[in-house]
């Protein structure tokens, strides 16, 4: 009879930890749809005003779907010209990350191997970060 308790004490841990991630799953989702409705519209003015900078006076005649075009052009092309950049102190942070990870043997492993343990251990911390901000912001909306 006593594993039959185990059995049903199981069965209720494991379903009640299952709710648990469905209802951290749901504000999450929550989370994300108001971070995407809040930065969206903060990402939309600040493409129109950069295109209005980018216009000039003429900017007054302009639709502000053409100002955002136009603030989203110069932000893409902003991004390409400084990729090199922004490519390379990635690279630098994955392989400090690296390091890290291995401790003392990262002396004796391949900068490129340091690259793809930091690679992980930063995605899956940015992850988690990401996952528990939603869930916060989910909480918040609710």
């Amino acid at each position: 009879m006593g594993e039959l308790k185990d059995l049903r004490a199981q069965s209720e841990s494991l379903v009640n930890r299952a709710k648990e991630l469905g209802n951290k799953l749901y504000l999450a989702g929550l989370g994300a749809y108001d971070k995407a409705e809040e930065n969206s519209e903060e990402l939309l003015n600040k493409y129109v005003a950069a295109g209005t900078e980018a216009f000039g006076e003429e900017a007054e005649s302009k639709p502000k779907a053409l100002l955002a075009g136009r603030g989203a052009l110069l932000a893409a092309r902003e991004l390409l010209d400084n990729a090199p950049e922004k490519r390379q102190a990635l690279y630098e942070k994955l392989v400090e990350a690296g390091k890290k990870e291995r401790g003392e043997k990262a002396e004796e492993t391949n900068e490129f191997v340091l690259a793809g343990f930091g690679a992980v251990v930063t995605a899956r911390e940015e992850g988690e970060k990401l996952f528990n901000e939603l869930v916060s912001a989910g909480q918040n909306r609710s």
